[in-house]
């Protein structure tokens, strides 16, 4: 009975409940994984437009999260998360404009160009629900078991997509483009409910008075701390394999006569979050850096895996070492991150780690698209392999993911 009323101390509704709108957010997101490279190519894209477009979707994110990390930190988590919960969950109901798959409703002009505009929206809204989702978990959350709540509540994310893809897939072979988007509107709009009755969280326990403090000056603090910086570093590099796996992983089995790959991802989701709340109690033991650095040697030997698979079953035996490594690294960097930060910090670090994140991974689907174009997919696999383990080689050596455990933060 005592284990039972402190994990119920532990881990309180709200915590729940943001995971659940989490839940329903990501698998109207996810389901275009599969997907959305095909809408891309049935628009007479080629494999560069759908780098171009995921490209945009991070460039958004990536621009709009330190404007959501300090609004987040200065006005409260709800009213970012809310907004973001709109935006990130209404934004497959654009992308049906942009093509004419919507019974009764006349194209925009400028299809390219609408579906651009409609990725950034999207990535707006994306960065917007989960820089704020990250800090009001990390409020939640007891110091000791940071790893292991971070863990549990990011893992909601990767769940979804054990089903989302096969999911998305499903709808539009069977139903077309027009049903797969109203269809994820209406997921991303249960979202919306779910965050609406999420209670207000203005400031933390110890923290100082954020509003007291000029505009980027939380940025800066953050920025100042060697956790923040460590989880930037790894989250950075961790984004080159994970934009080749998510992008060009449909291409991929096209281009080797592959039905499909909704099972694919689904073994690779399943297996990131099974991995990452355990990943994250051992970051709570044995080392945020650690954890990290073996989660991303795992992530760099799968991409060298994909350059070689050929096989349906070979493709899902690579997508569950990838979520293994996957999963491991994001809780030792979570735990890097948000480990030492007061309440007053928490999603201007959130907004840092994970801008580095979508950085990468924009800059590398389009350069890697463009590769692929003229090498092939298995030679871009390849370059992410070798970028990915000479990258953690270089943090390595200069001791950058070399933390021996997360600073505890201020109860």
């Amino acid at each position: 009975m005592t284990g039972q009323t402190e994990q119920r101390a532990a881990y309180p509704w709200p915590f729940f409940a943001a995971i659940a709108a989490t839940l329903f957010l990501f698998l109207g997101f996810q389901a275009l994984f599969s997907t959305l490279p095909l809408y891309v190519i049935a628009m007479g894209g080629s494999p560069a437009d759908n780098g171009l477009a995921t490209w945009v979707f991070a460039l958004a994110a990536l621009l709009a999260r330190p404007l959501a990390g300090m609004l987040s930190d200065r006005c409260g988590h709800k009213p970012v998360l809310v907004v973001g919960a709109i935006l990130f969950g209404g934004g497959p109901l654009l992308y049906g404009l942009a093509h004419p798959v919507f019974p009764f409703v006349l194209p925009v002009s400028g299809g390219m160009a609408w579906l651009l505009g409609a990725r950034a929206v999207h990535g707006v809204g994306m960065a917007l629900f989960s820089t704020a989702y990250q800090a009001f978990i990390a409020d939640l959350v007891p110091p000791e078991r940071c790893g292991e709540g971070l863990g549990l509540a990011n893992a909601a994310s990767m769940v979804t997509m054990v089903v989302a893809p096969l999911f998305g897939e499903w709808l539009a072979r069977g139903f077309g483009f027009g049903v797969l988007f109203l269809a994820l509107g209406g997921v991303g709009g249960l979202g919306v409910l779910v965050t609406l009755v999420l209670p207000g969280r203005r400031g933390g326990r110890g923290s100082a008075d954020p509003q007291a403090l000029p505009a980027w000056e939380n940025l800066g603090r953050a920025l100042r701390e060697p956790g923040v910086r460590a989880g930037a570093l790894g989250m950075a590099l961790l984004g080159v394999p994970f934009g080749a796996f998510i992008v060009f992983l449909p291409l991929l089995g096209a281009a080797r006569g592959l039905s499909g790959t909704g099972w694919v991802f689904a073994a690779y989701a399943l297996a990131a979050s099974l991995t990452q709340p355990a990943a994250g109690r051992i970051a709570d033991r044995w080392g945020a850096g650690r954890t990290a650095w073996v989660g991303l040697a795992l992530a760099g030997l799968a991409m060298a895996g994909l350059a070689a698979a050929g096989g349906q079953w070979a493709l899902i035996g690579v997508a569950v070492l990838f979520g293994v490594g996957y999963g491991a690294a994001r809780a030792g960097l979570d735990v890097s991150v948000q480990g030492g930060l007061e309440s007053s910090l928490r999603a201007s670090g959130a907004a840092i780690q994970y801008t580095a994140h979508d950085l990468l991974i924009g800059l590398g689907s389009w350069g890697l698209g463009w590769w692929a174009g003229v090498a092939g997919y298995g030679a871009m696999y390849g370059m992410v392999s070798g970028i990915t383990l000479l990258g953690l080689a270089g943090g390595l050596t200069t001791g950058r993911f070399l933390y021996r455990r997360a600073p505890r933060r201020p109860a």
